[in-house]
């Protein structure tokens, strides 16, 4: 391919072609490589991260999230003002604003937006709009109000979808959750072109793109390829062959850092993992014995989570004892006193079983129910799209196998696994989730309302449900972290979720290809797959100035790079730039 590229430039300068007819042709391509599937690009039914990568890029929001530390900045909406007592805000929206198929983008798709979603209740964003209401003032403004005190508030991350191409599927919930959201039709940095499922989905450059401010975007396609196999993921990156990967298994880290044009990130965003118990609130009941708060605190004690820290992660995970429900680690995360956490204790989980009567009766190494009927054998379920989940359901057979319960495994690909999640015919799984930057949707997750949806642990507790209200509405910011603190309390005792750390975002990028990347928040995150993504629009090729510097169509960052392979016949990644998907495959 090197060769070709040398031929046909030493060709075209030789038949007097001019360097810009050739830099017109070229395209820079962005591909990025991840071991996570997409079961749909519909922003208001999907709920895998590899989905919300996708929205991030392809919907712009009405306000945005500042890069360093998710402060709210101007998005579609480029100000905002409150009213008196707080409860309404009106955004004036940019001047000009276009979905990427030409048609305007007005305050009427963004009221139509919050109040469909909000009627409608739509999955993703009710949490957010529940008590919202959007009103239009004219073209370019709007005014949302809330019917009660909101602290989420000037903040309308919702994606918000064109409302000429929604507005005549979404006539109700469930035709719009059975909507492929394959339109094309988006108003971030880069739209989808094509979607193939257990391969790809590829987004061009949206012109319309109001951060593009006129200018000529600096990236014409971002390709996001899926792997099932991480290692060769890995290759890839190492090759050549990929610009970024998410993801990658811990044991490859010191082998990527050694690469002198790869740099290894292990953001961090809140984000976490656990083993979650089924609390029996939904039709599909657990064993009976994890309906008995004795049982699950005895299999927490059974856990050894520092081993799968220091073994599964190499050390780069952090401790966790409840729930993560925000981004900000270190604001939304109780401390939870050492005599009442779960610490990898199996002799006390043994006793805590014994004086609650949970015997082994006859012998066979598993224990029965305390009349001496029914072993307890749980059934674990295993996420097949997950690279830790096997290796984990190998380790939780041993762990419970120490304390006299036995395990049988199950695996289901997410989607599958999301289906027996809500219809509650399971006993346990290893799962993940990577919270938003303000707590309340996580927190949401586990009241009542959502049970048979995203209460993947299928359990209520009053309490909870009172404190969820209360810091839902909650202005004083330290008055509302001390609720979120006593929820988050509350959930770790009723021991239903097991988290097993905090895990980071392990992520590798070349630094020959682009350059631009940030870490949302800064320092210490990500720099994809974060709550807003802002990478991809600030992305160029090295050594290339800003985007828009030259007007004239010319792409002389390319031809650069070309000229570059005919003096030194090195610079593979303009050449790799140009292959196709069909060359690729």
């Amino acid at each position: 391919m090197r060769r070709m590229a040398v031929f046909i430039l030493f060709a075209l300068f030789g038949a007097g072609i001019a360097p810009a007819a050739f830099a017109q042709d070229a395209e820079v391509v962005l591909r990025i490589g991840l071991t996570q599937d997409w079961e749909t690009l519909n922003p208001a039914a999907g709920f895998a991260v590899s989905e919300y990568e996708i929205w991030n890029v392809h919907y712009a929001t009405l306000t945005d999230k500042a890069a360093d530390d998710f402060a709210p900045i101007g998005g579609l909406a480029e100000s905002w003002v409150p009213s008196n007592d707080g409860l309404t805000y009106t955004y004036t929206l940019r001047d000009g604003l276009k979905w990427s198929d030409g048609e305007p983008l007005t305050a009427e798709d963004v009221a139509w937006n919050v109040n469909t979603s909000r009627d409608q209740e739509w999955d993703n964003m009710l949490s957010t709009v529940i008590n919202l209401d959007a009103k239009v003032i004219d073209d370019r403004t709007v005014e949302i109000t809330s019917s009660v005190p909101d602290p989420k508030l000037p903040n309308m991350d919702i994606y918000l979808v064109p409302k000429h191409i929604w507005e005549p599927i979404a006539t109700d919930y469930d035709s719009t959750v059975e909507y492929d959201g394959l339109d094309g039709v988006g108003s971030g940095p880069f739209v989808i072109s094509e979607f193939t499922k257990g391969q790809s989905v590829v987004m061009v450059a949206n012109p319309n793109y109001w951060g593009w401010e006129g200018e000529t975007p600096p990236i014409d396609r971002v390709i996001f390829q899926t792997f099932a196999n991480p290692d060769a993921m890995v290759a890839a990156l190492q090759q050549g062959e990929l610009d970024a990967i998410h993801g990658f298994p811990a044991g490859s880290a010191a082998t990527l850092e050694a690469d002198p044009n790869i740099e290894v990130v292990a953001g961090r965003q809140g984000g976490f993992d656990e083993i979650a118990i089924n609390g029996g609130a939904v039709v599909g009941q657990p064993h009976p014995a994890l309906l008995d708060l004795e049982v699950r605190r005895a299999i927490s004690f059974a856990v050894d989570k520092e081993a799968v820290i220091e073994d599964l992660w190499f050390g780069l995970a952090g401790p966790l004892e409840t729930m993560s429900p925000g981004a900000d680690e270190a604001k939304w995360i109780p401390e939870i006193p050492a005599d009442k956490a779960f610490t990898y204790d199996p002799d006390r989980a043994n006793q805590i079983l014994d004086d609650a009567g949970y015997l082994d009766t006859d012998g066979d190494g598993v224990r029965e129910m305390p009349d001496g009927t029914n072993p307890i054998v749980l059934r674990h379920a295993v996420n097949t799209d997950g690279d830790l989940a096997g290796p984990i359901g190998e380790l939780f057979t041993g762990w419970m196998q120490a304390i006299g319960i036995g395990v049988e495994l199950a695996s289901y690909d997410q989607d599958a696994l999301f289906g027996v999640i809500i219809e509650g015919d399971y006993d346990t799984f290893f799962w993940g989730w990577v919270p938003f930057v303000d707590p309340d949707p996580m927190l949401s997750y586990f009241t009542e309302a959502e049970l048979e949806s995203y209460n993947d642990a299928n359990w209520t507790d009053p309490r909870y449900e009172e404190l969820y209200l209360e810091q839902k509405v909650e202005l004083d910011p330290q008055r509302r972290i001390d609720i979120v603190h006593e929820m988050l309390t509350i959930f770790h005792d009723a021991a239903i979720y097991i988290p097993m750390y905090l895990g980071p975002d392990l992520q590798a990028y070349r630094t020959d290809t682009f350059e631009g990347w940030v870490r949302q928040p800064a320092e210490v995150g990500p720099v994809m797959f974060s709550n807003s993504s802002p990478s991809y629009r600030l992305l160029r090729p090295v050594g290339s100035e800003a985007a828009g510097d030259s007007n004239d169509g010319t792409n002389w960052v390319l031809i650069g790079g070309l000229v570059a392979i005919v003096v030194v016949g090195g610079a593979l990644a303009v050449a790799r730039r140009k292959s196709t998907a069909d060359d690729r495959e």
